[in-house]
C-alpha cells in the first residue's frame, strides 16, 4: 500500500498550511482587534456616554510627560499650563487652546 490518493495528499497538504498559518493569522487578528480597542476616540465616545470610566494615564505616559516638561499650551476653560503632549486639562478635562 502506498501513501493514498492525490485526494489524500492534498488534504494533508491543506491541513499543514493551515497549521503553519494559522496561528500568525490569529495573533495578527489579535494585534488588530486589541489597537482598535485603544482607539482614543472609541475610548472618549464610550467615556463620554457613561458606558466606561475614564481612563487614567499609564505610568509609561505619566513618566515621558513628566520628563518632557512643560508645554506652552494653556487650558481654555482653566488657564492651567500642560505637560507636552497632553491632549486635555488634568485639572478641568478641558481642551487646550492652539498657542505653541
Amino acid at each position: 500500500m502506498g501513501i493514498g490518493g492525490t485526494g489524500e495528499l492534498v488534504f494533508r497538504l491543506a491541513v499543514a498550511a493551515l497549521a503553519v498559518a494559522g496561528p500568525t493569522i490569529l495573533y495578527l487578528g489579535l494585534w488588530r482587534f486589541l489597537t482598535w480597542l485603544r482607539d482614543d476616540a472609541l475610548i472618549d465616545q464610550l467615556a463620554a456616554r457613561g458606558a466606561v470610566e475614564e481612563p487614567r494615564p499609564a505610568p509609561a505616559d505619566v513618566f515621558a510627560s513628566a520628563t518632557a516638561g512643560l508645554d506652552a499650551r494653556r487650558c481654555s476653560e482653566c488657564g492651567k499650563r500642560t505637560v507636552a503632549g497632553a491632549g486635555r486639562c488634568r485639572r478641568c478635562r478641558g481642551e487646550f487652546d492652539g498657542g505653541s
